[in-house]
């Protein structure tokens, strides 16, 4: 979609991991005053127990210098209607409840270099959480992340799927630089490849690896 949304990916994977989601309760509910909250008492985004909009995201590694024993990966959602369907904060004037949260993404490895799973663009349960009115999500993007050992210190691959490329179901290749694998200089270095091989200098151009992201819509 754009570099704000690429940014968040890379700031974000892993603290949405973090936290843990699992499908929970219904597609669509009306404000409940004693629902789960988060920690500074805000309402917590629950996820569709019962998704149907469901497409097949299938991996597929190329030319790797190695393999990647640690790959993870997030659906993220994004809601629509932010500014009408929570509170304006009195004193600063700003919407500052979350707008986004995430799903993680179960990959099952078909054979070492192809991957699949699936994700849901209802992942996401559409309710009342501030009493304003249904805040209603819709699925913006997939952030993958993959190490070649799963240490700290290792390189952070980053292919991603914007919402628009999710849905014309156009497979995506993203390439990135060997010379990065297993790690950089730096811990856990975030590579987010590049799109064209035409971005990377001539002594980088012949050592590289692809990584090639598709997404098909599963007939209900």
């Amino acid at each position: 979609m754009n570099v704000y949304f690429k940014t968040k990916i890379v700031a974000c994977i892993f603290l949405v991991l973090l936290t843990g989601c699992n499908p929970m309760n219904a597609t669509s509910e009306k404000y409940e005053k004693n629902g789960e909250t988060t920690a500074d008492g805000d309402p917590v985004y629950r996820k569709n127990q019962h998704p149907t909009e469901a497409y097949k995201l299938t991996m597929t590694i190329e030319d790797a210098p190695g393999p990647f024993e640690w790959i993870s990966g997030t659906a993220f959602y994004q809601m629509t209607n932010h500014e009408q369907c929570t509170p304006i904060e009195p004193i600063a004037g700003v919407w500052s409840k979350s707008k986004e949260d995430g799903i993680p993404i179960n990959f099952q490895k078909i054979d070492p270099t192809t991957y699949v799973a699936t994700i849901y663009a209802d992942g996401m349960v559409d309710a009342d959480y501030y009493g304003k009115g249904v805040c209603n999500f819709e699925l913006n993007g997939v952030g993958i992340s993959l190490k070649a050992t799963g240490k700290q210190a290792d390189t952070r691959f980053q292919p991603a799927l914007f919402k628009s490329e999710i849905l014309s179901s156009t497979p995506k290749v993203t390439y990135f630089w060997k010379g990065r694998y297993p790690k950089e200089d730096m811990d856990n270095f975030p590579d987010g490849g590049k799109t064209n091989i035409d971005q990377f200098n001539d002594s980088a151009r012949n050592n590289i690896f692809k990584i090639t992201l598709a997404a098909e819509k599963v007939a209900p």
